[in-house]
């Protein structure tokens, strides 16, 4: 048993990779075997990562793996704390949920084995990578990582909807300039250190932070990260690749895809570049225009649609400029907000594309005024959408009224009461185009409904998509009641310690 708790951070990786292998190979004998094989093997990498954030937890310190017995900085070594073991718990429960929704969706596709077959294994592979750019200590392991993510991104769009071809091209040519940046700005770090481990970055770079290679590398890792997060104004790919991925797996995109860069981008700032240098102020001062922009842009731009996707993919926009503020606040309580901000939006967002597509697969429902009483016939969908859209306007007690409080403590104790007004306003909009799609769900007439899936039992909609919805509701439910529990004994000592140390 010991054995096996050692290796806990590989084990959260092979798995899910053990399943990509053998998900094409059991697709040739029977589609459902490869289906479930892809399904088991990210629920055996979500209970290991539940086990491993518990050791954390249990044991008060950071859990260090280094892969082939090669110690740093020669060898790749997985560090996972607090922090990124809670991320590495996100990912793994949102890839296991994602991959049980889809499975309607493949019965729907009988006859076609290969695209089914080929669904599953990008799906698994697209978690392999998030995981292991959650866990990994070794910079250029992280664009190794950040690459399978990408090439699996720009499967699932481009066997999404009708135009999902054209948006994985776009996708494609900006995500590859993205890599390309954060590459280049790695290499200018390796050639002022001679090394790619974090944590020995960290080290050598104490005394080399107004060398112009740190000017040159933070300036290619803000455009690189703020690409693969689509951070305002980097953010082209994302409303189309949002709007037209496969509806099963846009969840999973939509949810999680955008949010692990951006905890790339909190290690990458926090904790290797001296927080007190002048060029990291200016750091701070860039991301600080960047996330107004994003989030008043991306709030306006929500009420210009009536398209449900175009709305909840330009309000990502809006919502990972509220990661970013808490990254320029850059006080406690403005990570505690950035981080809650990461893993509760991660939960909202992925719920309302469920819903989205919940609503495509029973009635072929694109539009919000196509919702006319379509909660009297899904009433499930429909308190899923209702408590996804009110936890992102800012509701309590649900969990994004605490990340925007958080925000909201940091920008007052640090004196910085635009971000203040910005939270306000932004809250404001989103009651605007939420409560929109509520009129039309809850008010609106009656519209003559699609076609209507056949559903087996007595749920609105396969159990399968049933299940993964009600888990969003009590996670959206439980980060906001039991916030403080996650701050003091998860998150604290890792931002205290390792971020603001």
């Amino acid at each position: 048993m010991s054995n096996f708790l050692n290796h806990l951070p590989v084990l959260v990786i092979i798995f899910p990779l053990a399943a990509t292998l053998l998900c094409p190979l059991l697709g040739h004998f029977s589609r459902d075997f490869s289906k479930r094989a892809v399904i088991f093997g990210l629920f055996l990498s979500m209970v290991c990562a539940f086990i491993q954030l518990i050791q954390v937890i249990k044991n008060g310190e950071p859990i260090h793996y280094f892969i082939g017995g090669w110690m740093p900085p020669i060898g790749i070594e997985f560090v996972i704390d607090g922090l990124n073991g809670l991320i590495i718990v996100l990912v793994s429960t949102i890839s296991w949920m994602t991959s049980l929704f889809s499975s309607p969706f493949e019965l729907l596709e009988r006859g076609n084995e290969l695209r089914s077959v080929g669904y599953y294994t990008i799906l698994c592979f697209l978690a392999v990578g998030l995981l292991g750019m959650s866990s990994t200590g070794d910079a250029f392991n992280l664009y190794v990582f950040m690459e399978i993510t990408a090439l699996s991104g720009y499967g699932l769009i481009a066997i999404g909807e009708e135009k999902g071809p054209i948006a994985a091209f776009r996708y494609l040519m900006t995500g590859t300039i993205g890599a390309s940046m954060y590459l280049l700005g790695v290499g200018f770090l390796y050639a002022l250190t001679g090394t790619l481990n974090m944590a020995d970055l960290a080290v050598r770079l104490a005394d080399s932070h107004d060398s112009p290679l740190i000017i040159a590398s933070i300036a290619c890792l803000i455009i690189g990260f703020g690409i693969k997060m689509a951070l305002f104004p980097l953010h082209g790919w994302q409303p189309a690749a949002h709007s037209y991925a496969h509806p099963a797996a846009d969840p999973m995109i939509a949810g999680i895809m955008i949010k692990i860069p951006a905890y790339a981008m909190l290690r990458f700032f926090f904790c290797i570049f001296d927080k007190s240098s002048p060029i990291i102020e200016t750091f701070f001062t860039a991301i600080s225009i960047m996330a107004i922009c994003g989030i008043l842009y991306g709030s306006l731009k929500a009420l210009r649609y009536d398209t449900y996707n175009k709305i909840l993919a330009f309000s990502s926009i809006g919502q990972v400029g509220y990661i970013a503020m808490g990254f320029a606040i850059g006080n406690f309580y403005g990570l505690i907000g950035a981080v809650l901000h990461i893993v509760s939006h991660a939960f909202m967002k992925v719920g309302l594309f469920y819903t989205s597509a919940a609503l495509k697969y029973k009635y072929d429902i694109h539009k919000i005024s196509e919702l006319g009483q379509v909660y009297r016939k899904m009433p499930v969908t429909s308190l899923t959408m209702v408590v996804c859209a009110l936890s992102m306007v800012g509701l309590p007690p649900f969990a994004g009224f605490f990340s925007k409080w958080y925000l909201a403590l940091g920008a007052i104790e640090k004196g910085q009461y635009i971000f203040v007004a910005v939270l306000i306003v932004s809250s404001l909009l989103g009651v605007i185009y939420f409560f929109r799609i509520f009129e039309n769900m809850f008010m609106g007439e009656f519209n003559a409904i699609g076609t209507d899936n056949p559903v087996k039992g007595k749920f609105e909609v396969p159990w399968q998509l049933i299940i993964p919805m009600c888990m969003v509701i009590v996670a959206i439910v439980a980060l906001g009641l039991f916030n403080s529990f996650i701050i003091n004994k998860v998150l604290k000592v890792t931002v205290l310690e390792v971020f603001l140390g």
